[in-house]
């Protein structure tokens, strides 16, 4: 059994899978002249142009639901929304932080005015102190001795004056301003007794018109005002300066007594040269001005830094502002291309988590194919732009003719078996086409 068995397993071989010649050799393999047909069969589903489950990106609870089944939308049409309490809180918290943060830039930047204007007024201090030790270490000129001996006698002649007016305080008024004084009272006085005999008659007549009786009013008042003045006056002279006036008078001497010392010693100094204590001191002065603008320069720097880390504050603050808001955006879903809603999933009121489906929008103007078996081994004699007969299981006795538009890339496990989605175009048909539809795909391709 065994040699009957081998032989006809040689036999078997020779027959039908030994490679032949054209003369009967046994080695040659034959060249084919011409490419056979191949027929790739697969089995799909009708599907829309474009499909979108739609989901939320956090969880919470639907407050409204704008549409529904087979509703039309536009991209970016509202479909769902969810409670935005939370996010709206979060958002004017961010608003506000942004808000402080850019005060606290103005206010930094208001802070590095205030140091550069401090820096100047250093600098200029700086200046004047050496100015003035330049002055010290230098001999004074003629000019200078003329002014100072000038400012001397300016002086002197203040004291003389001061003293003067002391004097006319304290001795009072002569008798030629007390008669002038008299005078002017009795002058007065007579004035008033015309006025009196002129206007009283009037003011006192009731049958005459009211605006006369009051311009007489008014010019009996004036004329008795003016006696009291002149009155006053005379008083004041009797009397001769008040204590204050004399206090004032006496200060005012010794204020110009002090100027003319002043204006003396200053007028010795420039006679005798610079002292070497003055000179240290106005060299301490320098010195002490300069580390004030060292010190000032470095608050500008501080300042600057504050700026820096305020404006960086307003940008992280502007960040979460926007993230807010991106937040709050995404409580409402919307239609991520136009087409048609297939379905909603959720109910207001209902709560939904971050990933859970809501609805399904589609694009259902047009129709496509997708494979669901297509093997490794068929898909590699497929190509963009190949023509296929799609057989819908629905219409039996109608064809129609697709073209592969992608060959996924990535293969999906069916049954065991690595499986490659291929989608066909399907041209325009009056065939009532739904979502879903089974379909028989025959490609013939050359080989």
């Amino acid at each position: 059994m065994v040699l009957v068995l081998s032989g006809l397993g040689y036999w078997g071989y020779l027959q039908f899978l030994a490679p032949g010649t054209d003369d009967g050799g046994d080695t040659a393999v034959s060249t084919p002249t011409n490419q056979s047909p191949t027929t790739i069969t697969a089995e799909g589903q009708i599907v829309p142009l474009a499909q979108a489950n739609l989901t939320f990106t956090g969880s919470g609870t639907v407050t409204t639901v704008v549409v529904q089944p087979g509703d039309l939308v536009q991209k970016g049409d509202t479909l769902l929304t969810l409670d935005v309490a939370e996010q709206e809180i979060a958002l004017r918290q961010a608003e506000a932080a942004l808000a402080q943060a850019q005060a606290n830039v103005q206010l930094a930047e208001a802070g590095v005015l205030a140091m550069e204007t401090a820096v100047s007024a250093a600098e200029v201090g700086v200046a004047a102190a050496e100015a003035n030790y330049a002055l010290l270490a230098a001999d004074p000129t003629e000019a200078q001795l003329a002014l100072n001996e000038a400012l001397v006698g300016a002086a002197e002649a203040n004291v003389g004056l001061a003293i003067g007016s002391q004097g006319v305080a304290l001795e009072g008024s002569s008798s030629a301003q007390i008669r002038a004084a008299e005078a002017a009272v009795a002058a007065a006085q007579a004035a008033y007794l015309a006025a009196r005999d002129q206007y009283e008659p009037v003011v006192q007549d009731e049958a005459a018109p009211a605006e006369d009786r009051e311009q007489a009013q008014l010019q009996l008042n004036a004329a008795l005002a003016n006696l009291q003045s002149a009155q006053a006056g005379l008083d004041e002279v009797r009397a001769g300066a008040s204590s204050a006036e004399q206090v004032a008078a006496a200060g005012g001497v010794q204020e110009a007594q002090n100027e003319q010392l002043a204006a003396e010693a200053d007028l010795a100094l420039l006679l005798v040269g610079t002292q070497a204590e003055r000179l240290a001191v106005a060299q301490a002065e320098i010195e002490a001005a300069q580390q004030q603008l060292a010190e000032v320069r470095v608050q500008v720097d501080v300042a600057e830094t504050a700026v820096m880390q305020a404006e960086t504050a307003v940008q992280e603050a502007q960040t979460q502002v926007d993230a807010a808001q991106l937040a709050l955006e995404k409580r409402s879903l919307t239609a991520p291309f136009s087409g048609t809603v297939a379905d909603v999933l959720v109910a207001v009121g209902e709560t939904v988590t971050a990933g859970q489906p809501v609805a399904i929008v589609a694009d259902l103007s047009g129709w496509q194919v997708e494979t669901s078996d297509l093997i490794e081994a068929d898909v590699v004699a497929i190509a963009r732009d190949d023509v296929a007969r799609v057989q819908v299981d629905a219409f039996a006795d109608q064809s129609l003719s697709g073209r592969v538009v992608e060959i996924a890339e990535l293969a999906a496990e069916v049954r065991g078996d690595q499986t490659y989605v291929v989608t066909l175009a399907l041209p325009e048909s009056d065939l009532p086409l739904r979502w879903g539809m089974s379909v028989f795909i025959t490609i013939e391709r050359n080989q």
